[in-house]
């Protein structure tokens, strides 16, 4: 017998060499059949009534499932030994866990498909060939295996959604319940509606838990604030600032839209506003570049004074950049204690600016504006945002994407709860 094929097979059942009698190798066609006999234990006592007492009932043959790139088209055929009880005539095998009882795949193959499935690439077809066994073998070992915690809500949470692909529930997005603080989530539920959150918050009304949570984080949706003001009631409502960006740069890009279509496609303007659009929103970009030759322009130039060219365009565009900047720099630097005075002023601004675009984003500020400034209160030395949601959004979203979702919404999230957690793996 190859040594190292030995220790392969030993390293795979995770024994040593006294552990292991004998390894018998045998041809069928194409591939291999190991038959492993177990060392004999020094004592066996029955389980049913703990006598010592017993007889050797001969061996019964078990096949495991391989899980390594040297011998996954193998098999393995692990001889058990059996023993009748004299005392209470019960029979039973030698005690060896190497896989769960009537299970063909052992321990060792579960460890390694769990492991694998905390990566947010990983789909569970990948993962059962790397494991060599089949998908639908890797979805009942995930859904046996994996145990999620009873939720337990945060001081700081965020609530955030996610667009969800071949749902078996009736709505596009997820609702995702976030930790600011340790970044981790903390229930995923199939739909992001009023009624639905209406039903689920409804188990916790009457615990006392929700009173524990200081802040919720939510994006400008109604739906949130609602519920947010029904059943967080100790709870200070903030309103994301990226949402907030968001909504004023999707204005502002409509502003550069309008104008832009006033042109003729060869135009000087059309051409500024179309490829150079990236100076109104950018701003960690270093204007005072090396000036390049501009084939349309003719002429040397850098980009501060292509952005001078830009907003020269026209004074509503200009005017519309402006007011971007004062509401980003007062995101970025206010105070609490400033933020009301400061927002007041701006939102004033906006409306004298008489810019249409502006129009619906000025209304969410006048509407949204306790949030806005709540969200400029600190949680243990930081911002209360949904920055961490946005990023463990982008694994979800990539999640998804890979498995082309995942219709089953308990296996969706709990596969999103294991892959951002890391945690929650139990093999029993």
């Amino acid at each position: 017998m190859d040594l190292i094929t030995d220790q392969l097979i030993m390293n795979y059942l995770n024994l040593s060499e006294k552990d292991i009698e004998d390894i018998q190798p045998a041809k069928d066609k194409d591939h291999k059949i190991f038959y492993v006999s177990l060392s004999r234990s020094e004592r066996h006592y029955c389980p049913v009534c703990g006598s010592v007492s017993y007889k050797s009932l001969g061996f019964y043959q078990r096949k495991i499932t391989m899980s390594h790139e040297l011998c996954e088209k193998d098999e393995l055929i692990l001889k058990v030994r059996r023993y009748l009880c004299k005392d209470c005539h019960s029979s039973f095998s030698e005690d060896k866990h190497l896989a769960q009882r009537n299970q063909t795949i052992s321990y060792q193959v579960i460890l390694k498909l769990m492991e694998l499935l905390k990566d947010p690439h990983m789909t569970f077809k990948n993962a059962a060939s790397l494991c060599s066994i089949s998908p639908s073998s890797a979805v009942r070992i995930f859904d046996r295996h994996c145990h999620l915690k009873r939720p337990v809500f945060p001081e700081a949470l965020c609530m955030d959604e996610v667009y969800a692909l071949n749902s078996d529930f009736d709505s596009k997005y997820i609702c995702v319940f976030y930790d600011f603080f340790r970044h981790t989530v903390i229930d995923v539920l199939p739909s992001r509606k009023k009624d639905y959150l209406y039903h689920y918050f409804q188990q916790f009304e009457n615990t006392g838990e929700l009173l524990s949570v200081k802040y919720v984080c939510i994006d400008m949706h109604n739906t949130y604030r609602y519920i947010a003001r029904k059943y967080f009631k100790k709870a200070v409502i903030c309103a994301d600032s990226f949402h907030v960006i968001k909504q004023l740069n999707d204005s502002l890009s409509k502003v550069r839209i309008r104008i832009m279509k006033r042109y003729d496609t060869a135009s000087i303007e059309y051409y500024l506003l179309k490829h150079f659009r990236f100076l109104l929103f950018e701003r960690n970009i270093d204007l005072d570049n090396k000036a390049r030759w501009n084939r349309k322009l003719e002429r040397y130039i850098n980009l501060r004074q292509l952005k001078e060219e830009l907003l020269s365009i026209d004074p509503q565009l200009k005017r519309a950049y402006e007011l971007k900047e004062d509401y980003t720099s007062f995101n970025a630097s206010s105070s609490y204690e400033e933020a009301e005075e400061k927002l007041g002023k701006l939102i004033d601004e906006f409306t004298l600016a008489n810019i249409p675009e502006y129009e619906e984003f000025t209304s969410s500020l006048r509407r949204w504006k306790k949030e806005i400034v709540n969200s400029f209160r600190l949680y243990k030395g930081r911002r209360i945002s949904n920055g961490v949601a946005e990023s463990i959004n982008s694994l979800i979203s990539l999640l998804l994407f890979n498995s082309k979702g995942i219709r089953n919404s308990e296996r969706r999230k709990k596969r999103i709860m294991y892959a951002v957690n890391k945690e929650g793996f139990l093999l029993k």
